[in-house]
């Protein structure tokens, strides 16, 4: 296009120069001709602009993250005239349509159209835009073109992925639904903990309810510590979509791939988070998993402040009496440390998963009981779990 631009100016150029030399109908004639050019080309450009249609759409009515999904869109000429150069741009940043180039350059005679069926991915899980971002049309000429922004982007819903996992690297899964191990015995008033509705009056440990001024209770000797707790902090890091995308897309992924293992061994889990208030979904049925996995798909991940949140998901799901408690994170913020710091007065076992953007896998012990294992956006999770 560059290329032609300079090629007109030279040829203005030399007209200029006849008809200020030698004039004459030729010269004038030609210097008129190369004149009007370019107001032909822009005239021609908007009545493209005005009768240019397109249409877009998904054949399937769920779009799963990272599952294929049939795309199509139709570029239409109704017109009398060509369309001579239509290329059309995608939002890519969130998604990728195979087998259509952003650079390809289509040509509309007039009553045609040009229907491409393909296939599209949706990396992550959330509400955004997808498909047809801009179109880009230029004249016969090649020497204008004229960016027309897509004013009715489609924007989609993505469902979390559903991930199978065989077993976790941190936690023997046959161990844990044997109750009789001497590992799942609280100690003697080791744990205190606040008190919640439906606990037993006579464990009211009353000299720390006088110290704290709130209700407290304590384990009896011998108290058995059963089930799975899963705990998500729903925190969001950012305000930018490609920071907070990814985090929350592979932190919900762990989520139901925890509570789909655990469903499948015929182990009962109970996931904890917070959205605006607590919420808890306990995990023991097929149809549990799809009331986990509906909550898991609308959840909003809060953002500034959410001080206290992160330990009322976890009383409320009363974690404390967990075998094992697995917490799902973006970082380790205060929250976080909080709530770890009242874990270490448990004897349960923790495992806290860190998900974070451009990381290695890494695993570090954090005490005896409490397992820090930090976990990439990118990458096959079974092999990062």
């Amino acid at each position: 296009m560059t290329r032609n631009r300079i090629v007109w100016a030279l040829l203005w150029i030399l007209s200029l120069v006849g008809i200020s030399f030698y004039g004459g109908p030729v010269s004038y004639g030609f210097f008129a001709v190369l004149t009007l050019i370019p107001v032909i080309c822009l005239v021609y450009l908007l009545m493209v602009l005005a009768c240019f249609k397109m249409y877009q759409r998904f054949t399937v009515p769920g779009i799963v993250c990272n599952h294929s999904v049939p795309f199509y869109f139709i570029l239409q000429n109704e017109d009398l005239f060509s369309f001579a150069g239509i290329r059309v741009t995608f939002y890519s940043d969130f998604s990728q349509i195979d087998g259509v180039d952003d650079e390809t350059e289509y040509e509309l005679l007039p009553h045609t159209n040009i229907k491409k069926e393909t296939d599209m991915v949706c990396r992550y899980r959330g509400e955004y835009n997808v498909g047809i971002k801009s179109v880009i049309l230029r004249d016969f000429f090649c020497l204008f073109k004229l960016t027309y922004r897509n004013r009715e982007p489609m924007k989609v819903k993505v469902l979390p992925d559903i991930i199978n996992l065989e077993n976790l690297q941190d936690v023997d899964i046959d161990s844990v639904s044997d109750k009789n191990t001497s590992s799942s015995l609280s100690h003697p008033d080791v744990t205190i903990r606040e008190y919640i509705p439906g606990d037993d009056i006579r464990r009211m440990h009353w000299k720390q309810t006088a110290r704290t001024g709130k209700p407290m209770v304590r384990n009896y000797i011998g108290e058995e510590k059963e089930g799975i707790g899963i705990l998500l902090h729903s925190h969001r890091i950012s305000s930018d979509p490609k920071e907070y995308l990814p985090v929350e897309n592979r932190m919900l992924e762990i989520v139901i791939a925890l509570a789909l293992l655990f469903r499948e061994r015929s182990i009962p889990a109970t996931v904890c988070y917070y959205a605006k208030d607590p919420g808890l979904q306990i995990v023991d049925s097929a149809d549990s998993f799809q009331a986990l996995y509906k909550a898991m798909s609308d959840i909003n991940f809060e953002e500034g402040e959410v001080s206290g949140c992160l330990y009322d998901a976890m009383m409320a799901g009363d974690a404390f009496s967990k075998k094992i408690l697995f917490l799902v994170a973006p970082e380790m913020d205060e929250e976080v440390s909080a709530v770890l710091d009242r874990l270490r007065e448990s004897d349960a076992e923790v495992i806290l998963y860190l998900v974070r953007s451009g990381v290695e896998k890494e695993v570090t012990k954090l005490s005896p009981h409490i397992t820090a294992r930090t976990i990439p956006t990118d990458g096959q999770l079974p092999d990062l779990l």
